[in-house]
């Protein structure tokens, strides 16, 4: 049995599973195509005009292949970045649905300050959105945190779970990419290099590509599972927050 937040987020990051994979067979058969005295606009069935940019290029080895790999470089960065928000609002949700069930407040709240208007409350219609509008509240401080890390240890700790370190420690890499991705254009610091000396780097930057994503999505969705299974074991989660379709 598995959570309706987690079937969600299984579904979505699925959705791309396709895409990574489909782009990775269309690369390696546009790198296998044929030299010719064609640009690759035209090779490719186009024209110059309707597409300037790739009509600038020669149909040769080298320019398909550097055309090809970043091509498959950004759309794989793309998944992972997907994949760190679809597993952020996996977890803003099962704290929401928690606070529903009825959790300590005081756990739940800890140390941070919100400040809600009467009329949030008053417009959210019903008690479980006005629990859900304090939850979401918390969530986005925790948000605020440098670390993601301790983004996902201070949820956790609200929700009094007690996470397989070993799990986190392996899906650490591929969410902490997302920020090295999104505000480094993929060029690790020194930080990143020396807590994850395993992941594969060209020039310092990550290599994003189908084993990269696939790794992560593994990774992360691990994570997300053992989560799962401990919010319901804690009888966190009401009946009707579960589904029985849930991935295995």
């Amino acid at each position: 049995m598995k959570t309706k937040a987690f079937w969600r987020f299984t579904q979505r990051i699925g959705y791309y599973d396709s895409d990574i994979e489909l782009c990775d067979l269309l690369v390696k058969a546009y790198r296998e195509r044929p030299n010719s005295d064609h640009n690759i606009a035209v090779e490719l069935g186009a024209t110059a005009e309707s597409h300037s940019v790739l009509a600038a290029r020669p149909n040769t080895a080298a320019s398909r292949n550097t055309t090809g790999n970043h091509l498959r470089s950004t759309v794989a960065a793309a998944y992972i970045k997907d994949l760190y928000e679809d597993f952020s609002e996996y977890i803003s949700e099962v704290m929401a649905k928690a606070a529903i069930k009825g959790i300590n407040p005081g756990q739940f709240i800890g140390d941070v300050k919100l400040e809600i208007q009467a009329k949030d409350i008053l417009s959210a219609g019903s008690w479980d959105n006005v629990v859900r509008t304090i939850s979401d509240g918390i969530f986005r401080k925790l948000e605020n945190e440098k670390s993601t890390r301790d983004l996902i240890r201070r949820a956790s700790n609200r929700l009094g779970l007690n996470l397989d370190n070993g799990l986190l420690d392996g899906a650490m890499p591929y969410l902490d990419a997302r920020h090295i991705l999104v505000h480094r254009d993929g060029k690790t610091d020194q930080k990143y290099r020396d807590a994850y000396p395993n992941i594969r780097l060209r020039s310092r930057k990550l290599v994003t590509d189908l084993t990269f994503a696939k790794d992560a999505k593994a990774a992360v969705r691990a994570l997300a599972g053992d989560i799962d299974a401990k919010m319901i074991a804690a009888d966190l989660i009401r009946h009707q927050d579960l589904s029985g379709n849930a991935a295995e």
